[in-house]
């Protein structure tokens, strides 16, 4: 009879221990695939003259960019190798990539072309 008892000790154990092994298991997955921040949203970009522009960035890969309402620009964005890039549809109208700095303390931050030129200041408002 003791040998029972400790044989069912022995198996309720182990069952405790497999039932929490798949705990651990989880927590390490959910840690190891942190989701990446979305950049989707509306932005608004001012260029170094004070020009304004808004760009509506979409969760499926596409763009807008709007001046006074009106849309001037549409296409596809992407990011790679820390670059924000925009390829406006069409043919005459080259990709243009972005290295962007961090976010100020008021919200806004630098987006600088790739291949030269001016920086923008950016705001995301949406």
């Amino acid at each position: 009879m003791k040998k029972w008892i400790a044989l069912l000790g022995v198996a309720a154990l182990a069952a405790c221990q497999q039932a929490e092994a798949p705990a651990e298991d989880e927590a390490t997955t959910e840690a190891a695939t942190p989701e990446a921040p979305s950049i989707a949203g509306t932005y608004e970009e001012t260029n170094a003259e004070g020009k304004v522009v808004t760009t509506s960035i979409n969760e499926d890969g596409t763009y807008t960019e709007s001046i006074d309402g009106a849309v001037t620009e549409s296409g596809t964005w992407s990011q790679a190798d820390g670059q924000d890039c925009f390829d406006p549809e069409g043919d005459e109208a080259p990709t243009r990539c972005f290295s962007t700095s961090e976010m100020a303390e008021d919200g806004t931050f630098t987006a600088t072309p790739v291949d030269g030129g001016d920086p923008i200041t950016v705001k995301k408002t949406g």
